[in-house]
């Protein structure tokens, strides 16, 4: 199970994508001029000059130590009215040589910004470079320190923080820090996230369209309200069903449905190519013999409607709209986790859909997850989006502003993401195309990439592809003006076939020539899903 959402090895920066930095002469770090943040005041700047700097590893979000760094640090400690917030914008800036860029990077989970872990990568490669708080209390998996506050109400200062505010303070505080320290502005300004850091990424894209020329975007956790309480309908299921099948039943499902799958494209390669196109129908297991734990198990009805039905999603509940399920191949392990309790197995909700909805939707502390059925969820559901979609719906459409500004938007997200549904991110481009209409060409500011196999951020047993530089394809397209047509993309080490792909520009798929290695992107093409 992915106990904490992760930075991943994906967003690994190639050093060939930033070679020959420019050299600068810089002032000081205690000469750097202090900011101006519309909306909020500074209450304290600290500055620090650090020399052969070492960041350790710390996994899963610093997979490699990162030394070496000379770098001026600036924390500027701000406020806003109202708001009874302190929030802390950290920035790094290289000493001696810069590569005339600015970036501003991501959270996880409930964590807005990861200060050094996410800062390190970036300043080795000659970036100026920030992070933010948003003014919480450092916990990616609970926002159960800040959430409510002494009266048991929402902070919704803080919450407002986390959705959107502190994106666009770290925006206006690094490039006015880093502007001040090397006496030039930034030549080109980036947003690099993934999950949370994806959604604050799509956030800047629809509300602070001039801050950055290039967004890039992984595995956004888009529509909030509605998605995150769509994580726990795999958990309904079961305490609707009252079975909760062990892990490796569930493991066991996943793998099952890949072998059904895997060859729809004309090739053998442990992953489903289109998982939409996977008829597999769980209810052909039943009575199958499986191994777990030693032990010989008979696949049952209960627990091959329940895989089903998690599948399925929460669709048309009561007849109503609702949200995808997931995706068949995507491990099964994370929202419908289970565990054992005297003896017996019970559900162990995933920490995100349990965060929101006990601290917000419900506010209640002890909110108990194992009564929610059908009924439950859906009301949940409900308040969630009445309550939320205003203030962290992040999907509204309009990026007409972002357009104009000359921005560029390259989202990728994992076909077998466990945890964000990456029927969200086709979604969310769709209904930015729909906007545009024919006065709109999407693919000239937005572009999706959709990775067949791929976890979440590229994180957990992902046996696909994984994009190798997202990032400095964007960079170039920011540059260069080379949009891309296909990412290109590399197994990881752990996975049981060894291969590389491109991965299509969305709506295009990758199709194997029906010549040359199945285990190079070689003998693959883009096209479109009618030719595949």
């Amino acid at each position: 199970m992915l106990s904490v959402l992760v930075f991943v090895a994906a967003f690994v920066l190639s050093p060939l994508s930033f070679a020959h930095p420019l050299s600068h002469h810089a002032l000081s770090c205690a000469d750097i001029r202090l900011p101006h943040i519309p909306g909020a005041k500074v209450i304290d700047v600290q500055y620090d000059e650090k020399r052969n700097h070492t960041v350790p590893e710390t996994l899963p979000f610093l997979p490699e130590t990162v030394s070496g760094l000379n770098i001026c640090e600036v924390i500027v400690t701000l406020s806003h009215p109202g708001a009874n917030d302190k929030v802390s914008v950290q920035v790094w800036l290289p000493i001696g040589t810069w590569n005339g860029r600015f970036v501003g990077t991501g959270g996880q989970g409930w964590a807005a910004g990861l200060g050094d872990l996410a800062l390190a990568p970036f300043a080795a490669e000659g970036f100026a470079v920030a992070s933010t708080d948003a003014g919480l209390p450092y916990n990616p998996e609970s926002p159960q320190a800040w959430a409510l506050d002494t009266s048991g109400h929402v902070n919704i200062g803080l919450l407002t923080n986390f959705a959107s505010r502190s994106v666009h303070d770290l925006a206006v505080v690094g490039k006015a820090v880093t502007a001040s320290y090397y006496k030039n502005a930034a030549n080109h300004s980036y947003w690099y996230g993934c999950s949370t850091g994806g959604r604050q990424g799509l956030v800047e894209a629809q509300k602070y369209p001039d801050d950055f020329d290039g967004i890039l975007a992984g595995a956004p956790a888009i529509y909030w309200p509605e998605y995150v309480v769509a994580e726990l309908w795999p958990q309904a299921v079961m305490n609707e069903a009252q079975v909760y099948p062990s892990q490796c039943e569930l493991k066991w499902f996943t793998q099952t449905a890949i072998d059904a799958c895997d060859e729809l494209d004309g090739v053998k390669d442990g992953i489903i190519n289109d998982p939409s196109k996977c008829k597999y129908n769980p209810s052909t297991a039943v009575g199958s013999k499986i191994k777990c734990d030693g032990k010989t198990t008979t696949v049952s009805t209960e627990v091959a409607e329940i895989v089903r039905k998690i599948w399925e999603g929460p669709g048309s509940l009561y007849g109503l709209p609702r949200w995808s399920g997931l995706t068949l191949g995507a491990p099964l392990d994370s929202l419908a986790n289970t565990t054992v309790s005297h003896g017996t197995h019970v559900g162990n909700t995933f920490f995100v859909p349990e965060g929101w909805i006990r601290y917000f939707v419900e506010a209640d502390p002890d909110f108990d997850f194992s009564k929610v059925g059908y009924k439950d969820f859906d009301y949940i559901f409900q308040r969630s989006v009445a309550k939320y979609e205003s203030l962290i719906g992040s999907d509204n459409p309009n990026l007409s502003g972002f357009q104009k500004s000359n921005g560029k938007l390259l989202m990728w997200h994992g076909l077998s993401d466990q945890l964000i549904f990456p029927q969200d991110s086709a979604r969310y481009y769709q209904e930015v195309d729909k906007y545009g209409g024919r006065s709109s060409n999407v693919d000239d500011y937005l572009r999706l990439f959709l990775a067949p196999g791929v976890d979440h951020c590229g994180a957990g047993t992902t046996p696909g592809a994984i994009p190798s530089d997202p990032f400095g394809a964007l960079i170039s397209w920011v540059e260069n003006g080379t949009a891309p047509e296909a990412l290109s993309a590399v197994t990881p080490a752990t996975a049981r076939e060894q291969f590389t792909r491109k991965i299509c520009r969305y709506p295009l798929v990758e199709k194997y020539r029906g010549h040359g290695k199945v285990d190079s992107a070689e003998s693959f093409d883009c096209v479109e899903e009618c030719e595949a």
